[in-house]
């Protein structure tokens, strides 16, 4: 499976329309500007290929928000943070000021952080699924901090191929920023450039 120069360029700016409508959501929950970086679209081997794709260091433990993608079109979504700011998340969720006694803080940081992680990648799947016209549901969030190669083995075969499509986001005025990702296997990604032909066609 290849990936012609005008079906990247239209894969690209179908991550963008997504990812921007991830990116407003974040942008109001955080009363900050959030800045997109180029999304990056690319065809992987192996499981191996996908974690090389999302990071140089894929034994750091990463924060995750994971959902898994079903209906016309099946794979998960991923939205990556390092630990340290789901703490800073939270708190600017949570606002100056407000102090939590008698609770379990990182309970409620990880709850926390599994519905923003719900708003964020489902908007950017409704986003997707209304350019391509395709029914695609997102499952129960769930949240996880692990190493990044045990949560991209652990949701795909190790020798599977995919379509990976990945984007940056970061807060503009705080030390926050994480990936948003789609991981499709190789039959699924023959689905998505088929939809993706038919948009660029029309």
């Amino acid at each position: 499976m290849r990936l012609s120069a005008e079906e990247q360029d239209a894969t690209v700016e179908l991550a963008n329309i997504g990812i921007s409508r991830a990116a407003r959501q974040l942008s109001v929950l955080l009363d900050d500007e959030i800045r997109i970086g180029t999304p990056d679209v690319v065809l992987c081997e192996s499981a191996d290929e996908v974690v090389a794709a999302l990071s140089h260091r894929p034994e750091e433990e990463v924060a995750c928000v994971y959902q898994r993608l079903s209906g016309e079109l099946m794979g998960q979504v991923v939205l990556l943070l390092a630990p340290r700011d789901t703490h800073a998340l939270f708190h600017n969720l949570l606002g100056d000021g407000v102090m939590l006694h008698g609770v379990d803080v990182r309970a409620f940081e990880h709850e926390a952080m599994t519905e923003l992680g719900n708003i964020i990648i489902s908007s950017c799947v409704s986003a997707m699924a209304d350019m391509l016209r395709q029914r695609i549901e997102v499952s129960i969030p769930r949240y996880s901090e692990a190493r990044l190669d045990d949560l991209i083995e652990d949701g795909m075969s190790a020798s599977r191929a995919a379509l990976l499509i990945q984007a940056r986001l970061q807060a503009a005025q705080r030390e926050v920023d994480g990936v948003i990702a789609l991981i499709f296997s190789a039959s699924v990604a023959q689905q998505v450039l088929a939809a993706v032909r038919r948009i660029t066609a029309s």
